[in-house]
């Protein structure tokens, strides 16, 4: 099942937004994409070789998932193995939110170098 489209166009502009943030810091910046499949958006950072700058490599950053029945979002980390909830933020209605807890990372659980 697909996002509602209003709901969709939503996501898309706060994430644009949101790797646009992480690509600016002045300390630590670093090249996120995003991808929406059906009712998840998985954030991936791309890290490109040294020595071969048309090549890269993707990690897995975040996975937020829309739960249709509560009209909320869940905020998912990589731990190597599977995805994992995040036990440190509450579903909620607000993708910003959640947006904002991966990229202060208080847990190191999304940037963890």
């Amino acid at each position: 099942m697909m996002l509602p489209e209003l709901l969709r166009k939503r996501a898309e502009k706060l994430l644009f937004g949101f790797c646009r943030q992480v690509a600016d810091d002045q300390y630590q910046p670093r090249h996120v994409r995003y991808r929406i499949i059906d009712q998840q958006i998985n954030l991936v950072e791309v890290r490109r070789y040294a020595n071969n700058p048309k090549e890269h490599e993707e990690f897995p950053v975040a996975q937020i998932r829309y739960i249709p029945e509560l009209n909320q979002w869940t905020l998912h980390h990589y731990d190597n193995e599977r995805w994992k909830l995040y036990l440190n933020v509450t579903p909620t209605l607000e993708l910003g939110r959640l947006l904002s807890v991966i990229r202060q990372d208080p847990m190191r659980c999304f940037w963890p170098e």
